[in-house]
């Protein structure tokens, strides 16, 4: 757990945290590893997040994909629905496109 996110790799984990805050009526904010853009893929990442909205439309959750330093894994992510993203450094030009996406760029918890 980093600043209040929980770091999750797999469904196996994000649906243990969702089951758990569904139980405790909390709306937790999920944080994938560093660089998971580059290690996972958009698609996985997008589809983990599609998957977690299907079976718990009921928790409110967030999940921030790591992209690390990598202005082209960010876009991939946003063009596959991501909604939110973190990279290593701010980007102005990639915080734009996200806004402009109803996506949002922030700041990785730490």
């Amino acid at each position: 757990m980093a600043g209040g996110a929980i770091l999750v790799r797999d469904w196996r984990q994000m649906e243990t945290v969702l089951k758990a805050a569904r139980d405790a009526g909390q709306a937790p904010t999920l944080v994938t590893p560093e660089n998971a853009a580059a290690a996972y893929g958009a698609g996985y990442l997008a589809a983990l997040q599609e998957r977690a909205r299907q079976e718990f439309p009921d928790v409110a959750f967030t999940l921030i994909v790591d992209c690390g330093d990598a202005p082209g894994y960010a876009l991939a992510c946003l063009r596959a629905g991501v909604r939110t993203i973190s990279m290593t450094e701010p980007n102005e030009k990639i915080a734009d496109i996200a806004r402009q996406m109803g996506a949002e760029l922030v700041r990785r918890p730490t």
